[in-house]
């Protein structure tokens, strides 16, 4: 199995435009796909079943309010609320994602796919967000081989 694990700590002035200081912490769940080239976004929502949140076309700009463009090719599928725990979170992407397992097979072998966790903590006196990864996630785990990113932003007194 081969999983990856990235810790990022960020200055607020590096926080994405749609994120807004708050008092809760925030956790953002999401399974993405990169660096394709000979299937299209389209092909790549059939197969899931499901709309993305959010895509990536390479050489193409990320967000029009800044210049940054797209390094490669991205399908993102988010987890629909985040003001749900990480196990809701990861549950709901699961059960989209379980239900595919052979579609997915041959995605995930030939590029790479990752579950991607965001936790933003906004303050430490409300309750931390645990992350706890399942038996069902190690399952899906062993037989799709995607990685498992998380980068954690703290944010107190910004």
């Amino acid at each position: 199995m081969n999983f990856a694990y990235f810790f990022k700590f960020t200055s607020p002035g590096s926080i994405s435009n749609r994120m807004e200081a708050t008092e809760q912490n925030r956790i953002e769940l999401g399974f993405h796909v990169f660096d394709f080239e000979d299937i299209t976004h389209d092909d790549l929502t059939v197969i899931f079943g499901v709309n993305p949140n959010r895509i990536h076309i390479k050489g193409t700009q990320i967000n029009p309010r800044f210049p940054r463009l797209a390094k490669a090719n991205a399908w993102m599928l988010y987890a629909a609320d985040y003001e749900a725990s990480f196990e809701e979170q990861m549950d709901s992407l699961l059960d989209i994602l379980e239900q595919r397992t052979e579609e997915l097979k041959p995605i995930c072998d030939k590029y790479y796919c990752e579950f991607s966790l965001a936790l933003y903590i906004y303050n430490n006196e409300v309750s931390m967000p645990s992350v706890h990864l399942s038996s069902r996630y190690h399952a899906l785990a062993r037989k799709l081989n995607f990685e498992f990113d998380l980068d954690l932003y703290c944010l107190q007194d910004v």
